[in-house]
């Protein structure tokens, strides 16, 4: 008996310790990508530090992307030839772990969600590529990395250009604008200006002309 549980123990240990196969090299879910042949994790072109176990067990989820992995797999998978008591509480703690790298959360999970007394599943849709996204290795942010610098600042001085020139014609426009209603409101004034000279001269003249015609009356 102890040899045939023997045998079964070491069946088990080489399956958990056996290499995931998946579709193509890199893993994108989220913000995240996945380098499954180097074991490197990005977050919008940025590295990200996980821990060897972390990565593995984030292979496991995504390798049973939507199915439900028991406890006992991360465990095989994870510790394959420990016989711990604590290992339970190993499992919730990597678990733990690889949730704060993710930024994620058990109470509103965006990648991982925990199955009460049966396990987890990977709930993120996941698209599988051979080839990186347009990011850097280095780890250089996309907008650096596809817009070169002098190109970039050549950009710029052309926005501010067009900028200034619309605000010039603006600043133009609104002159000519003032411009012609200040000559409006000067000519209303010429004139209104004329026509009361008009109209005083009129009462004048027949001032005048009423002295006169009294005087010859006399």
């Amino acid at each position: 008996m102890s040899s045939q549980a023997s045998a079964v123990s070491q069946q088990e240990s080489s399956e958990a310790l056996g290499r995931f196969v998946f579709p193509a090299r890199y893993a994108r879910f989220g913000a995240f990508e996945a380098d499954l042949e180097r074991e490197e994790l990005h977050q919008n072109g940025q590295r990200v530090r996980i821990q060897s176990k972390l990565f593995q067990a984030l292979l496991l989820l995504v390798s049973r992307a939507g199915e439900i992995v028991s406890r006992e797999e991360v465990r095989r998978r994870l510790w394959p030839d420990a016989f711990l008591t604590s290992l339970d509480a190993n499992v919730n703690t990597t678990m733990n772990k690889l949730r704060q790298v993710l930024g994620d959360s058990p109470e509103n999970p965006v990648y991982i969600a925990t199955i009460p007394r049966r396990g987890y599943t990977f709930v993120a849709a996941i698209a599988f590529c051979d080839l990186r996204d347009e990011v850097a290795e280095t780890g250089i942010t996309e907008s650096t990395t596809v817009v070169p610098s002098d190109r970039s600042n050549r950009i710029w001085s052309d926005a501010r250009l067009r900028t200034f020139a619309r605000a010039f014609t603006l600043l133009l426009a609104g002159m000519i604008v003032g411009a012609l209603l200040a000559f409006a409101w000067a000519s209303s004034q010429q004139r209104n200006n004329s026509r009361h000279s008009a109209g005083g001269a009129k009462t004048s003249a027949g001032i005048v002309a009423g002295h006169k015609s009294e005087s010859l009356a006399a």
